[in-house]
């Protein structure tokens, strides 16, 4: 599946917050965004075995949080070594953080 990432702001009501909907959300997904300070476009793929890796071929584990948060952290790369952990919200196919 591939779903549309987008950035915006979102009230804290609005954000997912079940581990089991966002990790099946995301779970062998393949998400497709515009960098809003570049305005360039990306993509990352979550695979089923946790592992993430972008457009470049960077490496890197992703899970949920107990608070229904996406997280992940690069293991190559530029952002090798960075863990976030970021809220989402859904509007039909295109997920925002």
């Amino acid at each position: 599946m591939t779903v549309s990432f987008l950035s915006a702001t979102a009230s804290a009501a609005e954000y997912l917050s079940e581990h089991a909907q966002v990790h099946s959300l995301l779970n062998g997904s393949r998400l497709q965004g515009i960098y809003l300070r570049t305005n360039t476009p990306y993509s990352l793929s979550f695979h089923t075995d946790g592992t993430v890796v972008n457009q470049k071929d960077e490496r890197g584990r992703w899970w949920v949080n107990q608070q229904g948060q996406y997280c992940r952290v690069w293991a190559t790369g530029r952002l090798k070594g960075n863990l976030a952990c970021l809220n989402l919200t859904q509007e039909g196919e295109k997920i925002a953080i």
